[in-house]
């Protein structure tokens, strides 16, 4: 806006910056919103851009804010209060004047929303006008967007609403703008575990088979935490999470109380299943006949068993003793299989 400024100054011939610094706050974002339109293709009303520089500088430190913003950008009711709230600095684009004219006289229900958003926010900024442009209907409520600091959250709570969505069939929009508005936004995280552990019932896209039954919903997991440890079902455990995001994969062996923990990889080329860890009833390790019975039936899957392994010609009991790596029990495992 300096450059503008100075511009405008000289081709008056008489000060402006100096007035503007000592004027309110009103009076300067007023003048602000007038200076904007200098700078947008738009261009002064025909009214104003008549007058010589030295009146239109006159008129600027002279009318009052409303006024100036009105005939500017048009009587708008209420966008005078609005650049009143931007308060002593511009907004960062000569663009946003008019796109908050814009919301503030829109007549469809979603510049409707975001109007009212603006009319409730302490202070208008460019960062609040990214913020409603990128947020979707639902979330256009005072509450949720006076909660979201920049435009870069407002865009993870978009990807995040839609995985959940995904991941959640019977929770909508208004559910978790519900939730948002009632502060889940403290923390995103949390609040993404505590909508999956509540509500996630599409967590797995593996088959279940003659072996396996897969945990594809929060009350599976929550069923298979009372057998096999809380974990299984904690927010901070990250388990449940992994599922939705396809990272990880939880089954149940159905010959034995078994938990099978898998996990997608990828060499850079092509993604495959490997088998994590194997857990008894409340964490208790498995044999090592059942893992390996349960390891060849994965393999028949095309589930990986991978492991660390040594030298041709070195003793397994030489290894284990020795080598400072996890997990060389799989090792004897390997071996018999």
């Amino acid at each position: 806006m300096l450059p503008v400024l100075i511009r405008v100054e000289a081709a008056a011939d008489r000060r402006l910056i100096g007035p503007l610094a000592v004027a309110t706050c009103e009076h300067r974002a007023a003048i602000f919103a007038a200076l904007a339109a200098l700078e947008s293709d738009r261009g002064l009303p025909p009214v104003l851009a008549a007058l010589s520089p030295e009146s239109f500088v006159e008129w600027l430190l002279s009318a009052p804010p409303s006024e100036i913003v009105t005939a500017i950008h048009g009587d708008v009711p209420e966008l005078p209060a609005a650049v009143a709230r931007i308060g002593c600095d511009p907004l960062e684009d000569p663009g946003d004047y008019a796109r908050l004219a814009g919301l503030l006289s829109g007549q469809d229900s979603r510049a409707c929303l975001q109007a009212q958003c603006l009319l409730q926010a302490a202070q208008i900024s460019s960062r609040l006008l990214r913020i409603l442009d990128r947020l979707r209907e639902t979330y256009l409520r005072p509450g949720v967007v006076s909660a979201i600091r920049t435009p870069e959250i407002a865009d993870r709570i978009e990807q995040i609403t839609d995985f959940l969505l995904q991941s959640c069939s019977q929770l909508t929009e208004q559910d978790l703008a519900q939730s948002l508005e009632a502060g889940a936004l403290f923390n995103v995280h949390d609040w993404t575990s505590r909508m999956l552990l509540w509500h996630g019932d599409v967590l797995c896209d593996l088959p279940d088979d003659g072996d396996f039954s897969f945990l594809r919903s929060a009350r599976a997991f929550g069923t298979c935490a009372e057998c096999y440890g809380p974990d299984l079902a904690s927010p901070s455990s990250g388990k449940i999470m992994n599922a939705a995001l396809g990272v990880a994969a939880f089954a149940e062996w159905k010959h034995a109380p078994v938990l099978v923990e898998l996990v997608r990889m990828s060499d850079g080329i092509d993604a495959f299943w490997i088998c994590q860890d194997l857990r008894g009833p409340d964490g208790a390790p498995v044999s090592d006949r059942l893992t390996r019975d349960i390891r060849t039936f994965l393999s028949r899957r095309g589930i990986r068993s991978l492991a660390v392994t040594h030298r041709p010609g070195l003793g397994f009991d030489l290894v284990e003793r020795l080598a400072h790596v996890e997990p060389v029990t799989l090792l004897r495992v390997c071996e018999a299989a």
